[in-house]
């Protein structure tokens, strides 16, 4: 068995899991992974706003611990 990740384009997903589901299911099993809720523009621009002003104040997560939630939030995982 392989594993792969993918990152598909919300225009496309429906298409691509349709092209997907003609497989044998016993063959692929397709697990999705959304660990991050949405949120709205204004809650956004104030994530990046408070960002932005913790620099100059040297607050804020250690730079690996940035990285590994960045890394952890995927989209689409398909495995074959």
């Amino acid at each position: 068995m392989h594993t792969i990740q993918l990152n598909i384009d919300d225009s496309i997903f429906d298409k691509f899991m349709g092209l997907i589901e003609i497989l044998p299911r016993d063959k692929v099993e397709i697990t999705s992974q959304m660990d991050y809720p949405s949120i709205s523009f204004e809650e956004a621009k104030e994530k990046v706003h408070r960002a932005v002003n913790s620099i100059s104040a040297n607050k804020g997560i250690p730079l690996n611990q940035a990285i590994e939630k960045v890394t952890t939030l995927t989209t689409k995982i398909v495995e074959i």
